[in-house]
């Protein structure tokens, strides 16, 4: 399976997902149409065949319909068969509570996904 990358833009995060379990998700998420921006994202999730995925999202911020689209992503990651473990580091500014927030409500949502909560002085 080939990597997905898209460079950020000022509405759409950068994505770097590649085939050896490596995801990555830095940025701001405000896409005009969130289902054209998340569908190839969850589509690719959903064909991955790795054992142990390790995902790292850094998100300066997430409007409502991106975050479903996380959430769902997410949920992708957790029921793929092909994977037997996902692991997101889930980095947030140390006065960000609603980033940090967001990542507990993640968590609590999924069964197999550990998360690993990374506060930081400083992530842009």
């Amino acid at each position: 399976m080939n990597s997905l990358v898209i460079q950020k833009t000022d509405s759409t995060p950068e994505i770097s997902f590649l085939a050896n379990g490596h995801l990555k998700i830095f940025g701001r998420s405000l896409p005009e149409d969130v289902h054209k921006f998340y569908d190839p994202i969850i589509d690719w999730v959903k064909n991955l065949k790795r054992d142990i995925v390790k995902v790292d999202f850094k998100l300066e911020y997430l409007n409502t319909s991106s975050t479903k689209k996380v959430l769902n992503l997410l949920i992708a990651l957790e029921e793929n068969k092909e994977i037997s473990e996902v692991n997101v580091n889930w980095h947030f500014e140390f006065d960000d509570l609603e980033m940090e927030e967001l990542g507990g409500i993640y968590k609590d949502e999924l069964e197999r996904v550990k998360f690993n909560f990374v506060e930081s002085v400083d992530i842009f």
